[in-house]
């Protein structure tokens, strides 16, 4: 071997220990960074918003029979509320103290999911992983909550390493490791059926292209029963579709790019593009051999990755085009977390190149990581405070109005008052998102007339009336606005929210035209910056004016 030979062999061992070094180092900083955020989220995090009432009020069902006969009333199959259930039998308080932190532990246990899978897949950091996701603040705001996204990632993630053991070394353990993750992650989250199928057919491609056809039957079988797991819920979500024509307002492809720029900021570009460039490389590999600078001897798993990227993405968004229902920020985030635990798998071991660009987006990352502290400077819900502050000031007699009725869900799990209250419009039930009773009132004229009436004898009997949430109230002089046609005859069919809109007028109207005084509260929150999708109001008015126009309903 020639001296010039020797120096080369030399150089290159020390480049690539030197990247091996970093990418552990950085990931190991990443993580650390995503620990403090967690344990910051947590500690303003507050008290629990509407969907974490449902859950909560689900789990902690009386019976076993109640819970199974109710789940379908909440986003997510048993996984997360037999976790609360199984919290709250073993000691641990059920208070929104306790229940904050089984949501912390939650946080941890995604990540170090992340770390688990990647190490179950080549023993290398999921740089990818953390600096897209592990950071992102959307992804610690909502995994932790008392809902379903946290555990049901993890579980996928899991997931997804053990499916590929499975792949790498087939056996009996694997195989029933990889079954019962598998039918967890599906139980805790409808999507991740999508990406169980994702993988799975990854897998059978691998074992195909291996000629150890055995193993793609095995790879089958474990998507097959998990989704057997599934088959319980299949006759009450029909059984519910009904309902949720209340609120299918539909997707489309620009929404999707608007909420996802949202979840990513500025990432957007670099998440799309890695996402593709793991695709066309991993999928590569049934056309190309591998490069003689392959980090590692798994030379299928960048195909593994590649494959079940694309058509997780693609389930993905074909699950979101189904459902057809308003599309939100958390609901994007599971599908960043897949898709980089499977490009984590790609780009390790397709050239050196790589690794070195997928250092500087992690390297990026912990850069323009600052802004996570003050996104997730956020409160879920000011709910439990306004609730505490009409829970004392209201007296009996007095009357509460919760507007729009889906807050009625927090107000019923924080109030402790004495005064009677209710919804816009009056519903029965107050422990789950009933939308098939909302249903109901958009078929019944003049639905809200029965709250005003109560409105009217609270004013004029000289006890105060409260609204709590949204109030809006028309230019003076303007007549009471008129109801709306019953659904489905309505403006926009059977979708809900004009008819919110025009009761939210009427009793705006109402008030100001009949009531004589008025005083606002604010609930401190530390300035503290609340979920604008909960943040609620409180007004009083007392008082019941004669010369008002009007003065009968």
């Amino acid at each position: 071997m020639t001296a010039a030979t020797i120096k080369k062999t030399t150089v290159n061992i020390f480049s690539k220990n030197n990247l091996h070094r970093a990418e552990w180092m950085l990931a190991l900083v990443i993580t650390a960074m995503a620990v403090l955020l967690h344990f910051f989220s947590w500690s303003v995090v507050g008290g629990l918003w509407r969907d974490e009432v449902v859950t909560v009020n689900i789990a902690l069902l009386p019976s076993w029979k109640h819970f199974t006969s109710l789940v379908i009333y909440d986003s997510f199959p048993g996984v997360v509320h037999v976790v609360i259930r199984a919290w709250a039998a073993m000691g641990f308080p059920h208070n929104d103290a306790g229940l904050r932190v089984l949501g912390l532990c939650i946080g941890l246990f995604l990540l170090a999911s992340f770390w688990a899978a990647s190490w179950m897949m080549g023993k290398r950091p999921p740089l990818l992983l953390l600096s897209l996701a592990a950071l992102n603040p959307v992804l610690i705001r909502y995994g932790d909550l008392m809902r379903g996204y946290g555990l049901g990632i993890a579980l996928m993630t899991l997931t997804t390493g053990l499916m590929w053991r499975f792949i790498e070394k087939p056996g009996w353990g694997r195989g029933l490791l990889a079954g019962v993750f598998a039918v967890a992650s599906v139980q805790a989250l409808y999507q991740n059926a999508f990406f169980l199928l994702a993988i799975g057919l990854a897998g059978v491609v691998v074992s195909l292209r291996q000629h150890q056809y055995l193993k793609s039957l095995g790879i089958l079988s474990i998507g097959l029963v998990a989704a057997l797991s599934l088959v319980p819920y299949v006759q009450p979500i029909h059984d519910t579709q009904a309902s949720w024509l209340l609120f299918k307002y539909g997707i489309n492809f620009q929404l999707c790019v608007f909420v996802l720029s949202e979840l990513t900021g500025n990432f957007l570009g670099v998440w799309l593009a890695v996402v593709a460039l793991a695709a066309v490389l991993g999928i590569g590999r049934i056309f190309f051999k591998a490069l003689p600078d392959e980090v590692d001897g798994q030379p299928d798993l960048p195909l593994f990755g590649g494959i079940a990227t694309l058509l997780g993405v693609a389930g993905f968004g074909m699950f979101v085009k189904l459902s057809g229902l308003p599309t939100q920020v958390w609901y994007y985030v599971p599908v960043l977390c897949f898709t980089m635990v499977c490009c984590d798998g790609v780009f390790p071991r397709v050239h050196s190149s790589t690794r070195t660009g997928v250092l500087a987006i992690a390297l990026l990352a912990l850069i323009f990581s600052s802004p996570a502290y003050s996104a997730l400077r956020w409160r879920q819900t000011n709910g439990d405070l306004i609730t505490a502050q009409v829970s004392k000031a209201a007296a009996a007699g007095d009357y509460i109005v919760v507007n729009p009725w889906y807050y009625g869900v927090t107000f019923s799990h924080y109030y402790k008052g004495v005064a009677k209250w209710t919804t816009l419009p009056s519903i029965s039930d107050y422990q789950f998102q009933r939308y098939d009773l909302i249903k109901e009132k958009l078929q019944t004229p003049h639905a809200i007339a029965p709250v005003l009436d109560r409105v009217r004898a609270t004013l004029q009997s000289g006890h105060r009336v409260w609204i709590v949430g949204k109030i809006s109230t028309p230019p003076s002089g303007s007549p009471m606005p008129a109801d709306l046609p019953v659904a489905p005859n309505g403006p926009s069919g059977w979708l809900d929210a004009p008819y919110y809109a025009v009761w939210e007028k009427q009793l705006g109207w109402y008030i100001q035209n009949h009531a004589a005084k008025v005083t606002s509260y604010v609930a401190e929150t530390n300035s503290i910056e609340v979920n604008p999708l909960e943040n609620m109001t409180l007004t009083a008015f007392r008082g019941w004016d004669t010369n008002a126009p009007d003065a009968g309903r």
